[in-house]
Order: C-alpha cells, then structure tokens, then sequence
C-alpha cells in the first residue's frame, strides 16, 4: 500500500538536511503530507464506525423487510387500552375498530424515534383518508408540555397519546425504542417492529396498501 503511494507521487517529505545539495525539491502540498497510508486507515474507521452509530441510533432507516403474517396467521388481538390524548380526551384503542392501526411507542428522548416520525406523518398523510390510524403512545414522564413542544417542531399530525407511567409500554412488552405495532381493520397484530424504520418506503407502502384493500 505504501508502495503504491510512492508510485502516485505522494512520498513523505523530504528533510531538511537534503536541501540545499542541489536538486530542486518542490514543497508538498499541506494534504499530500499528512495523507499517508495510516491516516487513510484511520479515517475509513472513524467512517465506519459513524455510520455503524447512526445506524443503531436510527438516523439510517434501513432495517431489513417488515415480517407481515397472513391473514390466516393472524392469530393475536392487541391489547385494549385507553390513554389521554394532548387534550386531556380518553382514546380506546377498540375506537379505532375497522381502520388499519400503526401503534407506536416512542419518547421525546429518543433520537430514532425523531428520526422516524417524518416519514410517519407522510404515510399518514397519505392513507388517513383511506382508513389508516397512527396511535403514537409516548412515554415521556414529563407529561403534557414537552410532549406538545415536540409535536409543534415536527408538524405532527397523528394521534398522541400519553403513558408517563408506562401501563401501556408494560402491556405490549415494550423493551426498546421505537417499538411498533401494526394491526388490521380487525384488531390483530400483523407485523411487530423494534427500531426507527422508513414508513414512507415503497415496501411499508404496499403492506399498508394491501391491508386497506382487507375487508
């Protein structure tokens, strides 16, 4: 690898006590001499690794296909529950009986789950006035305020609910964030997903596609 740097002209710089013996030296550009074969090492790692960490913290939404069970499969019905809105209003999950459901269960904290929400909020817009229902159930201990602020910066839309004791998160065995579940016009869970994913994808398209069209 040195040796090929060599080649390409980008030799290390040459000392002081060589100048002056008459053969000109020319002065190596600022990154000709520190771009040595140890530092591009270096830097391809530190890249790597950023990209790895971006990845776990959810700012990449590439996680591999959703696993969406048929409907003969189909075997679990979510979980009831009823938390407060932004409003102070009770919302049911079975008030949403005949709709596709995505449930999701986030914080303010989390920094998948903010990574996740705009395309949330686009597949909303998208399916809302087809039958889809997005319940964000966000964990935040702080209630009501923080909640709010953060919806406002994102332009969230959707359904909010609060869980600050996290009854819900305890109930839908909730161990990571973002954690989502997605039910059919029936109630039943077809596809569980842990971590930020792209809801605006073409592939999380067509499985909401295919269950709006489930009678």
């Amino acid at each position: 690898m040195i040796g090929l740097f060599r080649r390409l002209g980008w030799a290390r710089p040459v000392p002081d006590a060589a100048m002056g013996e008459g053969k000109p030296v020319g002065t190596p550009r600022w990154w000709r001499r520190h771009l040595t074969a140890n530092n591009l090492f270096l830097a391809a790692m530190i890249f790597a690794l950023a990209f790895l960490m971006a990845r776990r913290q959810g700012v990449v939404l590439d996680l591999p296909p959703m696993q969406v069970k048929a409907p003969g499969q189909r075997t679990v019905e979510a979980p009831e529950f009823a938390l407060a809105d932004l409003m102070g209003s009770r919302v049911r999950l079975s008030d949403h009986r005949g709709h596709v459901v995505l449930v999701n269960f986030w914080a303010t904290w989390c920094p998948p789950c903010r990574a996740e929400m705009p395309s949330m909020e686009k597949l909303y817009q998208a399916y809302r006035d087809r039958g889809l229902v997005i319940l964000a159930i966000s964990g935040d201990r702080a209630g009501t305020q923080v909640v709010e602020s953060f919806v406002e910066e994102l332009g969230l839309t959707f359904l909010i609910v609060l869980d600050p004791a996290g009854e819900v998160f305890a109930q839908y065995g909730v161990r990571g964030l973002p954690t989502s579940y997605l039910l059919d016009r029936r109630g039943r869970i077809v596809s569980a997903e842990a971590g930020a994913r792209d809801w605006n994808s073409k592939a999380a398209r067509q499985v909401v596609e295919a269950l709006l069209r489930e009678e």
